[in-house]
């Protein structure tokens, strides 16, 4: 994140019970866990110039390190401003707090909801640029970024009961799937009706009224509807009861017909009451050889796939990459 300090608060924590919040700040800096700058550019000096000259000059060396960072930070990367302020703003990308709420925040793990902890976590990491995954391995070993499990249906319940505080509020990003059928229900004023229903709606409405903007709600079906096309072959091949012409009649399938399958479960289970009808026409060209193949879908494990990513770069097609490259960017701003 990016600390702006403003000289009127740095000077009235210049006293005994102050005293020990300014070298907590200068600790981020220190770290490089946060970018601090000083506002106007000398508003430390004064301070500065009563310590000891070691402690003087690692912080004015961890100033000056942020000071080089600041340029390539996101135009809208997560900034506070420490201010002396009544009442706090806890707005994003700036917030305007207190040193002391500005520590507590600072303190705060980044925390990323996932609806699976082991699957959608290696999903991301993978999706993500190779500068950028390195970034975000770093920040989870310091712990200042933490992955939270966020199941499926308790979701909604878990990114609500962490904005009870405002400082995790402000700390949390959510990943989940869109669970939608057809591309027409990701358009806004698209709501289920019963006996309709879709948890990434639910969730979306959640992330949203919680999260405000810091949310990747995927365009897709579902994480293993970005599965490249090489992985899904060798999948299938290595799970006998598939087999690969299940994966080949996936992919002789319209590339949107593919987006929003059912990939777990196959055709059969979108024939019930609740689904039918919602793909409209995505399937329509699909041959019935071809439907009888897709019928029970990939299985429940097709997901754990991604655990592959740990150990080398998976071929993702342009769109799956242009999508993550825009919600990787709305994450790595927080960090």
């Amino acid at each position: 994140m990016r600390v702006i300090a403003d000289k009127a608060a740095i000077d009235a924590a210049r006293n005994l019970h102050g005293i020990g919040n300014l070298h907590r700040l200068f600790a981020f800096a220190c770290t490089g866990r946060h970018v601090l700058l000083p506002n106007p550019v000398d508003a430390f000096t004064e301070w500065l110039d009563t310590l000891d000259a070691l402690t003087r000059s690692a912080y004015q060396r961890a100033l000056d390190l942020s000071a080089r960072a600041a340029p390539a930070l996101a135009h809208d990367v997560a900034t506070i401003r420490i201010e002396l302020v009544v009442a706090m703003n806890w707005d994003d990308p700036v917030s305007i707090l207190s040193l002391d709420e500005a520590l507590i925040t600072l303190e705060q793990s980044l925390g990323i909801f996932v609806e699976n902890a082991d699957n959608d976590w290696h999903f991301l990491r993978g999706i993500m640029g190779s500068s950028d995954r390195a970034k975000l391995r770093r920040a989870v070993e310091n712990n200042w970024v933490e992955p939270l499990h966020g199941g499926g249906a308790t979701l909604v319940q878990r990114i609500e009961n962490r904005a009870l505080r405002p400082g995790p509020k402000l700390r949390t990003f959510v990943i989940f799937d869109s669970d939608r059928r057809h591309p027409d229900e990701l358009h806004p004023g698209w709501a289920p009706v019963a006996p309709v229903s879709c948890q990434g709606y639910l969730t979306e409405a959640a992330a949203a009224a919680v999260a405000g903007g810091r949310f990747w709600r995927l365009s897709r079906r579902s994480i293993e509807s970005y599965m490249p096309a090489r992985e899904l072959l060798n999948y299938a091949e290595e799970n006998g009861n598939i087999g690969r012409t299940v994966a080949e009649a996936y992919l002789r399938m319209p590339r949107i017909s593919q987006w929003y399958f059912n990939m777990k479960r196959g055709f059969s289970d979108d024939n019930s009451q609740e689904n039918a009808g919602r793909c409209k026409t995505l399937y329509d060209a699909v041959s019935a050889e071809d439907r009888a193949l897709l019928h029970n879908g990939f299985g429940r494990k097709l997901a754990e796939r991604y655990k592959g990513t740990q150990g080398h770069e998976f071929d993702w097609d342009n769109d799956a990459r242009a999508e993550a490259s825009a919600a990787v960017f709305n994450l790595m701003r927080l960090i």
